[in-house]
């Protein structure tokens, strides 16, 4: 299959009071020419940057870019076995030398996040006509920058971030908000810390709206792809331009527990870019840097990546302020991965009338319940889907879609739960440092054991003869 050529335009609007956009176009299948002017609300990034000529803002258009090229190009349509599609992809930036010097690491860091064969091209940009405007925050508030999806991982990060934070100090928290379920989150979370008087005048979120403008097509619609491989990028990218705004040595906190980040296939089928890398720590050290390659020195930091989401919550709730403020906020949290796929749950609300959040079945929600448990608070939390009821999650039929992750983790722990089966998975996904791979090795042994135990906690005679308890 040829390479799909993707360009990335800017068209300044009608005034130099608002900032223009950004048009994504490509040559589709027979020739059919595809255009889409992009969403980009920089207003809110501007109330903190004030910035569109540093290297900062090219990385964050950059970020913007690869992120709309994934979500427009279909894995079915344009790639020979399925998966890997081949995109050649140019963008306007100012700092072509800059941007140009970490082009080969920035290849490097995507092929390994999406699965994919890119190849970039760096166009000079002209300067960007808008006016610019005084302050409107002040930066030197911020001590702390932090992603902040909504999810439990996120949430655990904003907690102990608050207790790291000096007195006259707040974390700012960069969301991404394409899809209304994970801003939805974000919303109970902090609403519920208006409410409840939590960390009061310790945060403030940045929301960045951007992504496809689905009623921006110029020409037809194109059909797009439905994964999400590329989405950390740009929550990276926003991260960045506002770490580096504040100052330039400021690390970027991107807290995702270590099971999740580096994620080994649990089965054979799962292997390569099946398996999601969204926070995997070679392609955050390959981005790394790509980023000092353009002169940008903001650190991108996990402090949970030696850490499951059992170890995160135990840790948290160790000190009582922290493990007050996370009693009340948990249950906003969501980590689901699944939780668009309703026609899957048997059950749509609590005991309550309040909507259940958490599909059940797929492996974060899986982690999730683990991580509860391990801090006893696993029974108050309703799930779509109880993966121990055998009936209810179709554990004997094959046929049954959402049975397969709990089912692929069932087989790891039987078959592949040793350090050798890790150790490879770990080499074949880029760990190659001595050091590194018997940490990770050591990690994830651990947070398999946590998984083991809960299951023998729970499971019945089926369960855990498939797992081999």
């Amino acid at each position: 299959m040829e390479a799909v050529n993707i360009t990335i335009k800017y068209e300044p609007a009608a005034t130099t009071r608002e900032f223009g956009h950004y048009i994504l176009s490509f040559t589709g299948l027979e020739g059919t020419q595809y255009s889409v002017k992009l969403k980009f609300g920089f207003d809110e990034l501007r109330s903190i940057a004030q910035d569109t000529s540093s290297i900062a803002f090219d990385f964050l258009v950059f970020s913007l870019s690869v992120y709309n090229a994934d979500r427009v190009i279909s894995r079915a349509l344009y790639s020979e076995e399925g998966w890997c599609r081949r995109m050649r992809l140019s963008v306007p930036v100012l700092h072509l030398s800059e941007m140009n010097n970490s082009k080969e690491t920035l290849t490097s860091a995507l092929n390994f996040l999406t699965g994919d064969d890119w190849e970039l091209n760096f166009k000079q940009a002209e300067p960007y006509l808008i006016d610019q405007e005084l302050l409107l925050v002040d930066r030197s508030v911020y001590g702390r920058v932090s992603l902040f999806s909504g999810g439990l991982d996120s949430l655990i990060g904003f907690v102990d971030g608050c207790a790291l934070l000096e007195p006259d100090k707040k974390i700012l928290l960069v969301s991404h908000k394409e899809l209304g379920k994970e801003w939805s989150d974000q919303v109970r979370i902090l609403d519920d810390c208006k409410k409840h008087q939590i960390y009061t005048g310790k945060y403030e979120q940045l929301l960045v709206n951007a992504g496809i403008n689905n009623q921006g097509w110029i020409s037809q619609r194109a059909v797009c792809e439905g994964t999400f491989r590329a989405r950390s990028i740009l929550f990276i990218g926003a991260g960045i331009y506002c770490a580096h705004a504040i100052n330039p040595q400021m690390p970027l906190i991107i807290p995702e527990n270590g099971t999740i980040s580096l994620n080994i296939p649990l089965d054979q089928g799962r292997r390569s870019a099946c398996s999601t890398r969204t926070t995997h720590p070679v392609f955050l050290k390959r981005l790394q840097e790509a980023l000092a390659l353009m002169g940008i020195n903001n650190k991108l930091e996990n402090p949970y990546q030696l850490k499951s989401k059992a170890d995160m919550m135990m840790d948290c709730c160790e000190d009582s302020a922290k493990k007050a403020a996370l009693t009340v906020l948990y249950k906003d949290s969501c980590s689901c991965a699944k939780r668009s796929h309703k026609k899957s749950w048997k059950r749509r609300r609590d005991k309550n009338g309040k909507p259940i959040l958490h599909c059940g079945f797929c492996l974060p929600c899986i982690y999730r319940r683990v991580a509860l448990d391990a801090v006893g608070w696993g029974k108050k939390e309703p799930v779509g889907v109880n993966v121990f009821n055998v009936n209810e999650i179709g554990i004997s039929n094959p046929e049954i879609r959402k049975s397969r992750d709990f089912k692929a983790l069932l087989y790891f722990l039987r078959k592949r739960y040793n350090r050798d089966t890790i150790e490879g998975e770990l080499i074949a996904n880029g760990v190659y440092e001595k050091q590194e791979l018997e940490e990770y090795t050591t990690f994830l042994l651990n947070s398999y054991n946590q998984v083991k135990a809960w299951v023998g906690k729970y499971g019945n005679a089926q369960i855990k003869r498939l797992a081999s308890i």
